[in-house]
């Protein structure tokens, strides 16, 4: 990840004509080593939209997977694979979105949970 920064940023930086770090701050990683580090860093990346300012809520962010943690939509991909934070909560499938939901945003706006709320 550091060589693709060095690499923009010099790029940036010639066709431009400027010079100094284009990034606020370098790039730096972390071994996860629990599933709740693992959970944690999954809200973290769910909330920065939210955080910037350039959506409400998670779910309003088109280009982030929260969409589909909530059960609206499909993705075939083999290194996307919600129920790895998912089997971290109690209960069936339904239960285990809510609470993962909850954990992320405070509340669950999809319908099929707002449903269930109002007529248990």
């Amino acid at each position: 990840m550091a060589l693709i920064n060095k690499r923009y940023a010099n790029y940036f930086n010639t066709r431009y004509n400027l010079s100094g770090h284009v990034f606020e701050k370098r790039f730096f990683d972390k071994v996860i080593l629990s599933t709740s580090g693992m959970l944690e860093v999954s809200r973290y990346i769910h909330l920065n939209p939210v955080k910037a300012n350039i959506v409400e809520k998670p779910e309003d962010y088109r280009w982030g997977s929260y969409l589909y943690f909530m059960g609206k939509g499909k993705i075939d991909q083999p290194y996307f694979n919600p129920s790895i934070l998912l089997d971290e909560f109690e209960g069936e499938v339904d239960e285990r979105v809510r609470k993962y939901c909850e954990y992320v945003g405070g509340a669950c706006h999809h319908p099929k949970y707002v449903e269930k709320e109002l007529n248990p």
